[in-house]
């Protein structure tokens, strides 16, 4: 450390993240941290002190820091743009460079109260953020808010991808892989589209599901309030939907199908349900699969039998789901660490 700066660094913190630190020695507090600190003290400090803020109003744990991190990534970014003409963004060594910028952001930033983040409530193991995608892990799902304060729910195994600067941009787009519910804010002026690998929907202030997973050869959109409207990858129009309607389209033939459905029974996932209500064994086997994150395996002739399935699902362990199954139903199930067989009763 240098020898310009002999204050109590940590005394400074404390009292910073209590709110008692004075004009003054916030100005002692940025000085020490711009001259005295190597970068892996740096960041030491910030982890240090971003964990001593759990049950603070203003942010409250690791992935906020790695959003953080990320804004001031990207607000260096336009920087650099319009002050330099060269095609690469950062020196060598930028890494140290962005840690060092954001723990000298750090301060001012808290203090100043300029970022102010929504609580997530998911854990952190449960969530990964890279950038600009949000992903929920198989066998979880995540609740999380857009920069426009749209409200995203991630079921198992899903990914979306959007843009920080969404908010200036005409457009709010997000790409979807899996399956979500968008509770949209409203933006006239600045529509909100969902992308798919077959076709995109676009609301202003609407709640909806979209699901769109690769294995499966369907894509579907439910709308619970206001109005959407589907559009084709060239930017054509196909339909609009109404609440209590599910439109899905056939990814083989490409045959668009519009239903009235009891919406709950698509968007429950997201209260942590999964209700049934004469569902087919197939796809009663596929929602569980996802819900676990298990592999089921099921007798071909069973698939062949019509049998549904009619049952709410909350807190039960796997194993409780399928004695469930059992009693309700004409056949035998058996689960090997991850794997579920489910077979006819001799």
């Amino acid at each position: 450390m240098g020898s310009d700066y002999h204050i109590n660094h940590n005394y400074l913190l404390d009292r910073m993240l209590s709110g008692e630190l004075t004009n003054a020695e916030k100005e002692d507090l940025q000085n020490y941290i711009q001259h005295s600190f190597q970068d892996e003290e740096l960041d030491l400090l910030m982890r240090k002190h971003w964990s001593g803020l759990e049950g603070k109003q203003v942010v409250e744990d690791e992935l906020q820091l790695q959003i953080l991190r990320n804004r001031i990534i990207s607000r260096i970014k336009q920087i650099k743009n319009s002050t330099n003409s060269e095609h690469r963004l950062f020196p060598s060594g930028w890494k140290n460079y962005v840690i060092r910028v954001a723990a000298i952001l750090f301060i001012p930033l808290l203090l100043g109260s300029l970022f102010v983040f929504h609580r997530m409530d998911l854990q952190i193991d449960q969530m990964i953020t890279s950038g600009e995608r949000v992903a929920a892990n198989p066998g979880s799902r995540v609740h999380f808010t857009l920069p426009d304060h749209s409200e995203v729910w991630l079921n198992s195994g899903s990914t979306l991808e959007f843009p920080l600067s969404m908010n200036r941009q005409d457009f709010r787009k997000v790409k979807l892989s899996g399956q979500g519910y968008f509770k949209v804010a409203k933006d006239k002026k600045h529509p909100f589209l969902v992308e798919t690998d077959g076709i995109i929907v676009k609301a202003l202030g609407t709640s909806f599901d979209v699901s769109c997973y690769d294995n499966d050869n369907q894509i579907s959109s439910t709308l619970e309030e206001g109005s959407i409207a589907l559009i084709d990858l060239n930017g054509n129009e196909i339909i609009r939907i109404q609440p209590g309607q599910k439109a899905i389209l056939d990814k083989t033939t490409h045959i668009l199908e519009v239903r009235d459905v009891d919406t709950l029974l698509t968007t429950s996932w997201k209260d942590g349900k999964l209700i049934f209500r004469n569902t087919s064994l197939p796809d009663v086997a596929k929602q569980l699969e996802r819900w676990f994150n298990c592999k089921i395996h099921v007798d071909p002739e069973l698939l062949k039998s019509g049998l549904s399935y009619t049952a709410t699902i909350q807190d039960e362990t796997l194993g409780e789901v399928m004695k469930m199954i059992e009693i309700s139903t004409r056949i035998k199930t058996k689960i090997e660490k991850r794997e579920v067989y489910i077979n006819n009763k001799n």
